[in-house]
């Protein structure tokens, strides 16, 4: 009786462990077996930078988890909206989202919202990065960042800047820039980049704060002068852009960044599934390319480093945001 109990136990062992290693051994589809649409949930609106990252990863995801993966975009409250979606759904592999900069800052700005960023999102793999920049129109009388400043401590509150939205760490940088520079500006929030950008173009705003990526066009068809941008180096693309740190601003040294998180508690297998999808994707020369070519620095930070990356930047915003002119408008 007991060899046969011993037996039995060795036996629901080796099943137990067969079952395991075979179930991680699966093909990629496998840990996803309902026919159920993979969500890739978007806090902005179509048609921006964010968007964009998140359709180039989808397309591929979906190839490589021989799943529909699509991408659904919940805009509205700084990213509050569609970032509580992907807080509060289950931990199942079926629903991520595309986290930001922006969307790291949330814990900060909205203490009063019933989940928090650092306790129920957990970061899979980061797409890219790219600087903020400040910049002008091409006919502005600013050809650098020291003229604006003057002409802003001598018109006290007068002049405006652009960004895409209240709360946005375009909104931050503009807040912490104008602290540093002891200069008081009038803050225009727009719906998104593209309109605060064409605004820009229109000389509508003398001066824009916004991510690289919609800017860089621009500057390159002449319509905006960019004055400086948030990288720790000069961009590749703008060799002859100075930094704000170049500048004097040497707090201010970020980047806007994309990444793919999903809800804590997601099955260790199915993360590391799609951090290693996720990471092959971003290093597809033709992806490089396109992110690229759209001022955005491939990244291949993933996993438990990006899940740090995303805590410490949560931990960091909650620091310096109290200590800014911010106020939020629900």
């Amino acid at each position: 009786m007991w060899w046969s109990r011993g037996k039995s136990a060795l036996s629901w062992r080796r099943t137990t462990m067969v079952a395991l290693f075979g179930w991680l051994g699966m093909p990629a589809h496998a840990a996803w077996p309902d026919e159920q649409v993979i969500r890739i949930i978007v806090p902005q609106a179509a048609g921006g930078t964010n968007d964009t990252v998140a359709r180039l990863i989808s397309n591929e995801l979906s190839r490589a988890l021989k799943q529909t993966v699509i991408v659904e975009n919940r805009p509205g409250a700084s990213g509050a909206i569609g970032m509580q979606q992907v807080a509060q759904a289950k931990p199942d592999g079926y629903t991520m989202g595309l986290a930001s900069d922006s969307t790291a800052m949330l814990d900060a700005l909205r203490p009063t919202l019933r989940w928090k960023f650092q306790r129920d999102l957990s970061g899979i793999a980061m797409v890219g990065d790219q600087p903020i920049s400040l910049a002008v129109p091409s006919g502005s009388p600013y050809k650098t960042l020291a003229d604006l400043v003057r002409d802003a401590r001598a018109q006290s509150g007068k002049l405006s800047y652009g960004t895409s939205g209240i709360g946005t760490s375009q909104h931050v940088v503009g807040e912490w820039w104008s602290k540093l520079a002891d200069v008081q500006m009038v803050h225009v929030p727009y719906k998104g980049g593209g309109q605060a950008s064409a605004d820009l173009v229109a000389n509508q705003v003398p001066m824009a704060v916004l991510g690289l990526a919609p800017m860089l066009v621009q500057h390159r068809a002449g319509k905006v002068r960019i004055l400086a941008v948030t990288s720790q180096q000069r961009n590749p693309n703008l060799p002859d852009v100075p930094t704000l740190a170049e500048l004097g601003y040497s707090q201010i040294t970020i980047t806007q960044w994309a990444g793919v998180v999903a809800p804590t508690g997601l099955p260790e297998p199915v993360a590391r599934r799609l951090s290693d999808e996720i990471g092959r994707i971003v290093q597809m020369p033709e992806i490089q390319k396109k992110l690229l070519e759209g001022g955005i620095t491939p990244s291949t930070l993933r996993g438990a480093a990006f899940d740090k990356f995303l805590k410490d930047s949560v931990s960091n915003w909650e620091r310096l945001i109290p200590t800014l002119n911010i106020t939020l408008v629900n």
